[in-house]
């Protein structure tokens, strides 16, 4: 009896003509081995998210940045001492329209890279930003407490501080992508 050979959904979308067929773009990053993908919202959580944040955007000075928070937490001199040039970066304090603030950054297709912290229950408005971020072709960064079991968020990772050092460590918990061009 012959096998019966299923292709995969990326194959399926190539006959279809659904897939740009270029290869992905992704962000150079030292501590995910071939970058983390643009056109997607990243999940990144753990104990040294904003500090990993921070070390991404420095090795990629070329990104202009809209960072967003509902009430602001962050201390951009802080920000500044680590190496991050702010002449790239636009901080906004949202109070409670940061959905609205994040769509329309990446619907002016202005940045490119995006990072928003704060809590989105609701799938549709991920589902939302996921389509927003691939027209757009930005990183969308998507700071949370806990990773989310949402399919609209195609990539998560988890960054923490090594135990007694100043080095943080990243697990890369769900990914979708390779870094063969394949979604």
């Amino acid at each position: 009896m012959d096998e019966i050979v299923r292709p995969s959904l990326f194959e399926i979308r190539k006959r279809l003509g659904l897939v740009d067929l270029e290869k992905r773009h992704f962000l150079e990053c030292p501590s995910v081995p071939g970058g983390v993908p643009r056109g997607v919202i990243c999940e990144v959580v753990g104990t040294a998210k904003t500090e990993w944040l921070i070390s991404l955007l420095i090795s990629n000075p070329q990104l202009n940045v809209f960072w967003a928070e509902s009430k602001w937490t962050l201390l951009p001199t802080a920000m500044q001492q680590r190496g991050l040039d702010l002449r790239r970066i636009l901080l906004a304090e949202t109070g409670g329209k940061t959905l609205q603030a994040v769509r329309k950054a990446l619907r002016s297709k202005i940045f490119d890279c995006v990072i928003l912290s704060g809590e989105i229950k609701e799938t549709r408005m991920l589902k939302a930003l996921q389509l927003f971020a691939r027209e757009s072709h930005a990183a969308v960064f998507f700071v949370s407490h806990v990773a989310k079991q949402a399919w609209a968020i195609p990539f998560q990772i988890q960054v923490d501080w090594v135990q007694g050092s100043s080095v943080f460590q990243v697990h890369i918990l769900k990914t979708k992508f390779t870094h063969t061009g394949e979604a």
